[in-house]
């Protein structure tokens, strides 16, 4: 199962929801990412949340539409974004594509990013997107094909990744190590059509950029 969450970050633009609603079988929206999807004309299954960000108007607008919502107390220990996940695993979601979820607050963009460790744990592939950015996990074995992103970084996670090696790419490696904590693995580029990432140990954030 393919689903789609759409988070209060910052805004995206329509060719990019688009893009991410291809083949999506469930559209789960965290609170005031409903704000995004009714200036796109998108009605999703389920809204999750304290409903903070999002006026009566817009909850009545929602719910003569038939969507269904979860709600949680304001004062709780997971954010909206964290629950709406949660929900989707639950669902039995096996491929799960994050918009809205980077923005203005940091604090928010990096607890983010690392909620995609969780989904990765139970061997769910996952990802964030934004109007510059791809970022997943990867480990192993991972193919990438070349597209519109100009950079590809690859950021060790909560520890050295060991032996790694990058075919394909502008600056090709193998089995070197990538420490934690250092920008060894930022700005690289795909010269081939499809590159290839292989890590004997460790997990790293792959990050691709348009900037």
């Amino acid at each position: 199962m393919k689903v789609l969450i759409i988070g209060s970050g910052s805004d995206l633009n329509s060719d990019l929801i688009k893009e991410n609603l291809e083949g999506v079988n469930s559209i789960i929206c965290a609170d005031g990412g409903a704000k995004l999807l009714f200036k796109n004309d998108i009605i999703p299954n389920v809204i999750i949340g304290d409903l903070d960000s999002i006026d009566n108007e817009l909850i009545d607008y929602y719910e003569n539409k038939g969507v269904s919502f979860k709600t949680f107390p304001r004062k709780k220990d997971k954010t909206d974004l964290e629950l709406s996940i949660d929900y989707a695993l639950d669902l039995g979601a096996n491929n799960i594509s994050i918009i809205g979820a980077t923005g203005t607050r940091l604090d928010h963009t990096i607890a983010n990013v690392m909620l995609l460790y969780p989904i990765f744990k139970k061997g769910v592939a996952a990802k964030i997107v934004d109007n510059n950015n791809e970022i997943l996990l990867v480990n192993k074995r991972a193919k990438i094909t070349k597209t519109g992103n100009n950079y590809v970084s690859l950021i060790p996670l909560f520890k050295d990744a060991e032996g790694v090696t990058l075919k394909g790419f502008e600056y090709e490696t193998k089995k070197l190590d990538f420490k934690f904590g250092s920008t060894f693995g930022i700005s690289n580029k795909l010269k081939e059509k499809e590159g290839i990432i292989e890590i004997e140990s460790g997990i790293c954030l792959l990050i691709k950029s348009r900037d």
